[in-house]
């Protein structure tokens, strides 16, 4: 190497030696990394939700193997749709039938157990009244369902022991029995019903051969109109007229609720089976002032909510259901009646738990 080299190189590894004394020097090991506490924290809350999430799943998937229904019911759902509970009526053995009178000041519930028996509630539960059979009738009886006159407000009671309807004022004060004008018709009534211009339904179940029990239609004066259902009927219970003549039975014993039209066809609104809406052993149904549906699912322990259509054969849109099987506050135990008022309350005969239970929106 030359002398001129030698020189240049020296000087370039000088001018090398200076830029590094002026950057600091060479770093003799990569500075250490510092963790940020907000990336810390993020993880964190990002693990604890996703065990929140693993835990919600678990008790989701638990609650509907044990309980096999929709998971449109699971409990907190659909509040805003279905009524909540309010309070429970208590003083009524085991209760079959419940009606409200058009103020909605009394309610008129049946009994059954060892002394079957009918009387009127005032709104705090106390019992203000009987509606007892005329001295006449000296027999056993067995009221069932309830039903008031949609203007006068008359109460119609199905005596299914008796075979007979006996009629009260809103005070209870006995008025008359509702009897066919042709002496040869008898019936024993379980579901019952009254339109405003005072044509009786009666679901007649006096035979043990379900293709006996029918629909009896009557005139105010007792005369028969038409029998509805006769053949296809299984333990019809709840009966409630409803607009352009239709009226909505709950074909109990065939899980399914049917609509009669004002030609007397019959047409399946619900039916049995377990998916949202379906139906087990329909009981007692009301028909509120907004259109809602609600039909006493007895072997489900609630009562399902549903909203008609235009049409009386239009099938009903569900709603939600509310209730669980139970002896505690808002459950039930094969509860059987139902019946509204127009303030927006619920009355549910809450038959095994003795009790008459008041839910509202």
């Amino acid at each position: 190497m030359t002398d001129i080299q030698t020189t240049a190189t020296q000087e370039a590894g000088e001018d090398l030696l200076q830029e590094l004394d002026d950057l600091g020097g060479p770093p003799a090991t990569p500075p250490a990394v510092v963790e940020d506490p907000r990336g810390r924290r993020r993880r964190r809350i990002i693990a604890w939700l996703l065990v929140v999430a693993l835990v919600l799943f678990g008790a989701v998937a638990a609650w509907y193997l044990l309980n096999r229904k929709p998971l449109s019911e699971l409990p907190g759902l659909d509040v805003d749709k279905v009524p909540t509970y309010k309070t429970a009526l208590y003083g009524v053995e085991k209760p079959l039938g419940v009606a409200v009178s058009l103020d909605g000041s009394l309610l008129y519930v049946t009994q059954s157990g060892t002394k079957p028996a009918a009387f009127i509630l005032d709104r705090d539960g106390n019992s203000v009244g009987r509606l007892k059979p005329p001295a006449a009738d000296k027999g056993y009886h067995v009221p069932v369902y309830v039903a008031v006159h949609p203007t006068s407000g008359d109460v119609y009671v199905g005596d299914r022991a008796a075979g007979k309807v006996y009629v009260y004022d809103r005070a209870g004060t006995y008025r008359s029995t509702f009897t066919p004008k042709d002496k040869k018709i008898t019936f024993s009534p379980l579901g019952l019903g009254v339109s405003a211009d005072g044509t009786v339904y009666v679901a007649d179940a006096s035979s043990a051969e379900p293709k006996n029990h029918r629909i009896l239609v009557f005139a105010p004066d007792g005369s028969l109109v038409k029998t509805l259902g006769k053949g296809e009927l299984n333990y019809p219970n709840a009966i409630v007229p409803g607009a352009q003549d239709a009226i909505y039975v709950t074909d109990s014993n065939n899980g399914r609720v049917v609509v009669f039209d004002s030609t007397g066809a019959m047409t399946t609104l619900l039916a049995r089976g377990i998916g949202d809406g379906d139906l087990g052993l329909p009981r007692g149904m009301a028909l509120d002032d907004q259109g809602r549906l609600f039909v006493v699912d007895t072997t489900d322990q609630q009562v399902r909510v549903f909203t008609t259509g235009a049409m009386p054969t239009d099938h009903p849109a569900y709603v939600g259901s509310f209730g669980d099987q139970g002896r505690e506050d808002a459950t039930f135990l094969f509860p059987n009646g139902v019946a509204t008022d127009t303030r927006g309350r619920v009355y549910v005969a809450d038959r095994e738990n003795n009790r008459i239970q008041v839910w509202g929106y």
